[in-house]
């Protein structure tokens, strides 16, 4: 047996690793490390260790590259500093919740109580939105801001309205009876942001919550898709990054930044590159732009956000300045826009960068060759298949069965061979739920393969995001960047066995970032 090729300075390797997304997934590998980059994999059989290496011993456990998430932000970390009503499960609860909360306020407050991630589908007594006149039951003399889980539609009581000063006749504040009723939607939550926006501590703080919960899950890249570049430049200028970072910024910000901008510390660990479009909401929230009514509210299509023309220029601008573009298109009217839009740049541009389009919950099969055609990316969310589109889930309520088993068409994707990247957009954190919706898609051909839906997260969640030349593979050259499983359920028992699962290690630019005690 004879010592491979490595470095003649002391190395450093993980050991004993099971790779499955290697060509044959068999046998045991050694991973040589160089600095922050993978020098060398190796089968375990090749490899002599010198007497002065470092190494760590997987121990047979499954190594995947570290996964991505590229539809993810770093306001998950702040819902954590708030009230937290992601387990609710009913209005009672949530106003029991919101009552005792509120009585531990001074009053007269005119300091907002904010909540995150309440879900109607969820409850178990109505299956409703909360309204202001809810919220005013229990808490009338403090102004309440609730977020529903999709981040598209929140609900205030009066008193924050009044604090407000709503505009009644916005077509984003809904009504009830022709009375607001406390329900806000995409544009206008603009109204609610100057009341809620937190300090740069507090984004300091939601940013490390952020990245442990990342790390945690395996995931050492994220795209924040929301991103504040202060709070970024804070935590670089004090090197303070422990996973890497793909920021995407506002129109506005990248207006005035002209050109996509990196920061660089001891390794790259932090670039804005890509700029936010919204081009609808939320299927939940009813304002995803639809070709046909939603079933349960027969006069609402949803809306389109953009202009055509209005969508075409900032998409060409953007293009034609180097960033590119991560447009979020959920309903298939929307989809339609978003690709006309892009027709137009890759006519009229000067360049066509790699862009991508977010969630594409609806896409239909005339859809698929212009995506091909345009090489766009899609970058979807299986856990959202898991926790709404199953039967009697959240989307059959919204458009009927026929409309919503055929929504996330994850393998018409994979065989129209368009790029798939999987992310969650923190509802919830981590890929394992997700891969349970790719797997278990309540239309047959359109589920995939558990290595099929273990690539979308790492090399296309990569490729998405630009940055398939330094991780998304565990292989020389590569960013050390990977997860270490506790095992790895095969495909017919993964939905069963996926909460028993746990993440050993998680490592980023060769550092163990995370390791569990036990």
């Amino acid at each position: 047996m004879s010592e491979h090729s490595i470095p003649r300075r002391q190395w450093r390797a993980i050991v004993n690793a099971c790779l499955p997304l290697t060509d044959d997934g068999q046998g045991l590998w050694t991973i040589v490390l160089d600095g922050d980059r993978i020098a060398a994999v190796v089968p375990q059989t090749a490899m002599v260790r010198p007497d002065d290496a470092v190494v760590w011993d997987a121990q047979g456990h499954p190594v995947l590259p570290g996964s991505l998430m590229p539809t993810c932000t770093t306001q998950h970390g702040l819902e954590k500093l708030r009230l937290d009503l992601s387990q609710v499960r009913s209005l009672r609860e949530l106003l029991q919740v919101v009552q005792n909360t509120a009585s531990l306020v001074s009053r007269p407050s005119s300091r907002f109580l904010i909540g995150y991630d309440w879900d109607e589908s969820l409850f178990g007594d109505e299956k409703r939105y909360p309204t202001r006149w809810d919220l005013d039951k229990v808490a009338p003399d403090v102004p309440v801001a609730l977020r529903r889980i999709d981040g598209h539609l929140w609900v205030v009581n009066t008193k924050a309205m009044q604090a407000m000063n709503l505009p009644t006749d916005h077509p984003f504040v809904f009504k009830t009876d022709g009375q607001p009723n406390g329900l806000l939607a995409d544009d206008a939550i603009r109204f609610l942001k100057p009341f809620i926006e937190p300090t740069l501590s507090e984004k300091r703080e939601a940013l490390r919550i952020a990245s442990q919960i990342a790390l945690e899950h395996g995931v050492t890249i994220v795209a924040d898709l929301y991103a504040d570049l202060e709070v970024y430049e804070s935590a670089v200028a004090d090197n303070d990054l422990t996973v890497r970072f793909v920021c995407c910024v506002p129109p506005a910000t990248a207006q005035h930044l002209k050109a996509p901008l990196r920061w660089r510390i001891d390794r790259e660990r932090c670039e804005a590159k890509f700029v936010k479009l919204f081009l609808d909401g939320s299927i939940g929230a009813h304002t995803a732009a639809l070709r046909e009514p939603y079933a349960d509210m027969p006069n609402e299509t949803g809306r389109l956000l953009l202009r055509d023309r209005t969508a075409e220029g900032l998409m060409l601008e953007f293009n034609d300045m180097g960033w590119r573009l991560a447009v979020h298109a959920i309903g298939d009217l929307a989809i339609d826009q978003a690709i006309e839009a892009f027709r137009f740049v890759r006519m009229e541009g000067k360049r066509f960068l790699r862009h991508r389009l977010e969630h594409l919950e609806l896409l239909r099969p005339e859809h698929l060759g212009w995506l091909r055609q345009l090489q766009l990316v899609a970058s979807m969310q299986p856990n959202f298949v898991a926790r709404w589109q199953m039967p009697q889930g959240l989307y059959e309520h919204r458009l009927g069965w026929e409309r919503a088993k055929g929504m996330n068409p994850f393998g018409s994707v994979v065989r129209a061979g368009i790029p798939l990247a999987f992310g969650s957009d923190g509802m919830p954190f981590g890929p394992l739920y997700g891969i349970v919706g790719a797997l278990a898609h309540p239309e047959p051909n359109e589920r995939l393969t558990l290595p099929q839906a273990l690539l979308a997260y790492t090399q296309g969640a990569a490729f998405a995001c630009g940055i398939e030349s330094q991780v998304g593979t565990i292989a020389p050259g590569k960013l050390a960047d990977f997860v270490v499983l506790s095992h790895l359920p095969d495909e017919r028992n993964f939905a069963d066995e996926w909460q028993s699962v746990k993440i050993v290690a998680t490592f980023v630019g060769g550092k163990a970032e995370f390791l569990r005690d036990e």
